[in-house]
């Protein structure tokens, strides 16, 4: 449940630009982490260069994508049934997918993606209140707020 949580808080600052200008605009878009480990076909025009292999896999081309691996909703996925996410982590194990691969989720697959970080999200938040609480008037030192 650790690596979920560190790879969530990591890849906020990543959002950003990991997101497309067509899914910033878009009201749908938002975080999930892989619900299983699997082969996914990159989707990328002109296909991703995986540096950490250095090797280049072309659009069309299969990698896989582990279980709790960062993701970003980035639209409706084809054909339909299915959602477009891109893998929003750098990858850091040999054999995986490039950052920023691009594939389709099943909506059964994604549902279930979402509801896990959605799960994380609400562990994550829990224990910020427990500290605040500990913390009482550091917590307000800590974070710049003034009384």
């Amino acid at each position: 449940m650790l690596r979920p949580l560190t790879s969530a808080i990591g890849v906020l600052a990543l959002v950003a630009f990991a997101i497309p200008a067509r899914a910033a605009t878009e009201a749908s878009a938002e975080l999930a982490f892989m619900p299983r480990t699997m082969t996914v076909t990159l989707l990328n025009d002109g296909g991703k260069y995986v540096a950490i292999d250095l090797k280049h896999i072309d659009q069309g081309g299969a990698c896989r994508m582990d279980k709790d691996a960062t993701l970003v909703r980035v639209g409706p996925g084809e054909p339909a049934g299915n959602v477009r996410v891109r893998y929003a982590a750098p990858q850091l194990s040999s054999g995986g997918c490039p950052f920023l691969t691009e594939f389709n989720l099943s909506d059964a697959d994604y549902a279930e993606a979402r509801k896990a970080f959605e799960d994380a999200k609400e562990v994550a938040e829990k224990k910020v209140e427990r500290i605040k609480k500990e913390l009482g008037e550091k917590w307000d030192e800590v974070t710049g707020k003034k009384n």
